[in-house]
């Protein structure tokens, strides 16, 4: 039998030891807990645009502009998503156009690859926006404009984004501007990625010349564009 001069010694040894020892446990837990997936994005897009079609003294497939985009979003617990942009585009002849935009959508996760994503906008464009009303051929106008997109993830890393959908008009003139767009998603790792599209848009203005006084081809445009999520 052990004498009391060993077994106390030990016992307060081992009491003193064991919050320590469950400390680690603890800790090595909390190291192997998954760190919170991002819920913020930031993002930015550049692209030039070429004319659809022939128009007055523009010819198909000539430059038209070259914009670029400035986003910011957010992915919220229930699916839903919001986000802003800031969107300069630099048209041939000197002339900008701006816009503004917000929009709120939510998440349809319609098998283990497939999402569907409609969602709503307001924004406002500004500047040489080549948009006429009441005799003013550059009319700031407030928008709004519906989305839907479908975006099937093929692997870890690769996502074809299937196709992005958008009815766009203003509030007080006639702008309808619809477009489609498909691409692809290349994720870097989980907080970075880059992108490519290719999109095709529409356009119809009050106004009584040909093309536009009827929804006609607008512009194609190939983009590409950088995102990081935290």
């Amino acid at each position: 039998m052990l004498s009391p001069k060993i077994t106390i010694p030990l016992g307060i040894c081992l009491l003193m030891a064991t919050p320590g020892f469950a400390a680690d446990l603890v800790a090595a837990d909390v190291a192997e807990a998954p760190p919170p997936a991002p819920t913020w994005t930031i993002g930015i897009e550049g692209s030039p645009e070429f004319y659809a079609i022939n128009n007055g003294s523009n010819t198909a497939r000539s430059l038209a502009d070259t914009y670029f985009k400035f986003s910011v979003s957010h992915n919220f617990d229930n699916n839903f998503v919001g986000g802003v942009y800031f969107q300069p585009t630099f048209k041939t002849g000197g002339k900008t156009q701006y816009y503004g935009e917000a929009s709120v959508g939510y998440k349809i996760k319609l098998t283990d690859v497939f999402t569907l994503t409609p969602s709503v906008a307001f924004g406002y464009t500004w500047h040489d926006t080549g948009i006429p009303k009441d005799g003013n051929a550059n009319a700031q106008v407030p928008y709004y404009a519906i989305y839907l997109a479908g975006d099937w993830k093929l692997t870890k890393q690769w996502t074809w984004n299937v196709f992005n959908l958008r009815y766009r008009n203003a509030f007080n003139a006639t702008w309808e501007t619809p477009k489609v767009a498909t691409g692809v998603t290349y994720n870097i790792d989980s907080t970075n990625a880059v992108y490519t599209s290719i999109g095709y848009s529409w356009k119809k203005v009050d106004t009584s010349s040909a093309p536009y006084n009827d929804l006609s081809a607008d512009k194609l445009n190939i983009a590409i564009g950088y995102k990081h999520s935290f």
